[in-house]
């Protein structure tokens, strides 16, 4: 399965048809050298956060996402969220890697029940 960013520039306003996929705070999502309750940008993690992925090239981690740390989207049909925490993904999984959000959601669970699909992402600042 591959997926590709599409920017659309409407008479509206300009978003990105992106992927998504759900995270907790759980073993399954989160390596324990990482579960310390606070996103990449140290706020605390919660709902209404969301993670763009990161690659570590030459020692450095670089986003490559469309989106960035700091900014607020909507995700049409659920909602404001804040770019705060981050993942990576291995090359086997390289397809969700840049264009990919992923949503936090408090019960692991929920998070699994939420799979991939397909959203609008707009930037709001």
């Amino acid at each position: 399965m591959s997926f590709r960013v599409i920017l659309v520039s409407s008479t509206e306003q300009d978003y990105f048809i992106m992927t998504s996929t759900g995270y907790s705070n759980h073993p399954n999502c989160i390596s324990d050298k990482y579960r310390d309750g606070k996103t990449a940008t140290n706020t605390p993690i919660r709902e209404g956060v969301v993670a763009i992925n990161v690659d570590e090239v030459d020692g450095e981690w670089q986003v490559r996402s469309p989106l960035r740390l700091g900014q607020t989207i909507h995700i049409e049909g659920i909602g404001e969220f804040a770019v705060e925490d981050t993942g990576s993904f291995t090359e086997n999984n390289l397809h969700w890697d840049y264009w990919n959000v992923d949503i936090y959601f408090e019960d692991y669970e929920e998070a699994k029940e939420w799979g991939v699909k397909k959203v609008k992402v707009f930037i709001i600042n």
